[in-house]
């Protein structure tokens, strides 16, 4: 059974627009002055820490980078397909969203 795989790389700007978003559709506050930067970590789940000026970080979970991403995505009218096996995967300054389909 032949396989479809594809891969939405999103940088690191993309990605904080997209926690902004998330933050504010799950009413999440993020301290005034946005995030300045993410440091992205991979202990056995990839994490996600926001870090802002003057303020404490906050650490974001796999589970939801990928639905900030895949939020993100529908906003963007770019086709996320439900059945798809979804997980990420990060590099140096970007985060990359695999999508798996079996026909």
């Amino acid at each position: 059974m032949p396989t479809e795989s594809r891969v939405l790389t999103f940088s690191n700007a993309e990605a904080i627009d997209a926690l902004k978003e998330y933050c504010a559709a799950t009413k999440r506050e993020l301290p005034k002055g946005g995030i300045q930067r993410l440091v992205f970590s991979n202990d056995g789940e990839i994490k996600v820490t926001a870090e802002f000026d003057g303020a404490p970080p906050i650490r974001f979970l796999e589970n939801e980078v990928a639905v900030a991403l895949i939020m993100l995505c529908n906003k963007r009218s770019i086709p996320v397909p439900r059945r798809a096996i979804k997980s990420l995967q990060i590099a140096q300054e970007t985060i990359a969203l695999h999508l798996s389909l079996r026909s």
